[in-house]
């Protein structure tokens, strides 16, 4: 790893520990969320930068802030799959344990090909006839997650397109 990507790297790490600490402001006025994740069958977490922002440019999808909007920004993304279903573990709507339940699973992550750490969200659930026991046997890597879609065990949700950017802080190598 080269020294600038490292020092890059080391500012976000200690970025995520002081939004950690406490109810700490971002640069755009709203606060850091860290979020968990799979990747490649390891735990990762992720940074959502001013995720709960009182500025007019934040993305929000259903109950979930997104930091910044996207939108009309043309910047290399990759698919970051986000699995609802009643037996996820990883998140859910802020207030309501039981809404929205979903475990997230990165495609790409620090040092691979393509990672920039913006995202396209591609939302899936249990195709018909499939139940999933994401608590028991969760679903850890991007070739699962296309597997299963290949099968019908998972299917897209049509929410047209999503972005974020959500740069991994912790836990992918």
């Amino acid at each position: 790893m080269n020294v600038r990507r490292m020092a890059a790297v080391l500012a976000v790490a200690v970025a995520a520990v002081l939004g950690q600490a406490g109810a700490a402001g971002a640069a755009s006025g709203g606060q850091l969320r860290i979020e968990p994740g799979w990747y490649a069958g390891h735990h990762v977490s992720f940074l959502q930068p001013s995720v709960f922002s009182s500025k007019p440019n934040g993305g929000t999808f259903a109950c979930f802030g997104l930091g910044p909007d996207l939108t009309g920004i043309d910047r290399p993304t990759a698919p970051l799959y986000v699995i609802v279903d009643p037996s996820a573990t990883q998140d859910h709507c802020d207030g309501d344990p039981t809404a929205l339940r979903h475990d997230h699973v990165l495609s790409v992550a620090p040092g691979d090909r393509g990672y920039t750490g913006a995202w396209t969200l591609v939302f899936l659930v249990a195709g018909q006839g499939h139940t999933l026991d994401l608590a028991n046997h969760p679903i850890t890597n991007a070739a699962d997650v296309l597997e299963a879609m290949d099968s019908g065990e998972l299917v897209q949700l049509p929410t047209g397109t999503v972005q974020m950017v959500a740069p991994v802080i912790g836990g992918a190598r």
